[in-house]
């Protein structure tokens, strides 16, 4: 099967340093300029639209003439290398989430079997406490109790391991495609 052409993403930008924050200096890990913010945030959003395995390709227009070649290799490599740190960063947030995620279930799971044998007790036998409205009451005060305690115990754990993981996966896939995907300066044409 044919590969299709790629799909693609334009942006228009005053010039080259306009994508770039100029009022921030590297930090570690990032050694070269950081692009801006608002483009990176933008750029990253343009490419999770599309599907995974699309294949992309973006051009930036200029407004404004790039001083000369070197300009432009330089600021392809400055948005790659961005790109591709932040990604790495986002991994390894991923992986810290998935050692707290497991690491606080671990903590959590005697108190949480505690907990939902209570519940289980009570569901089960809770009709044959006290009768009346007062044993009732009380017996469907202590289950509530109990179900809550379990559902604050699995919240953090559910959270990292499961919705956090997938969104920082397609984050992570974003920003790896477009630390690799081909990058093309064109100047825009004046009207």
């Amino acid at each position: 099967m044919p590969d299709s052409a790629p799909v693609l993403l334009r942006v228009e930008v005053r010039n080259l340093d306009s994508m770039f924050d100029t009022r921030a200096e590297p930090a570690f890990p990032h050694t070269r300029r950081l692009v801006d913010p608002r483009l990176a945030e933008f750029l990253e959003k343009l490419v999770r639209e599309h599907r995974r395995g699309t294949a992309l390709e973006l051009r930036i227009e200029l407004r404004d003439p790039p001083q000369g070649p070197s300009d432009v290799d330089l600021a392809r490599r400055d948005l790659q290398d961005f790109f591709r740190i932040e990604g790495e960063l986002t991994e390894l947030e991923l992986r810290v989430n998935q050692r707290e995620g497991w690491g606080f279930f671990r903590r959590s799971f005697p108190l949480l079997l505690v907990a939902l044998t209570l519940a289980g007790v009570l569901t089960v036998f809770g009709p044959s406490f006290p009768a009346g409205p007062v044993g009732e009451l009380v017996t469907a005060l202590f289950y509530l109790l109990f179900i809550t305690i379990v559902w604050v115990l699995l919240w953090d754990p559910v959270e990292k391991l499961l919705f956090d993981a997938y969104l920082l996966r397609s984050r992570i896939a974003a920003l790896e495609k477009l630390g690799g995907m081909p990058l093309r300066f064109d100047q825009r044409p004046t009207r």
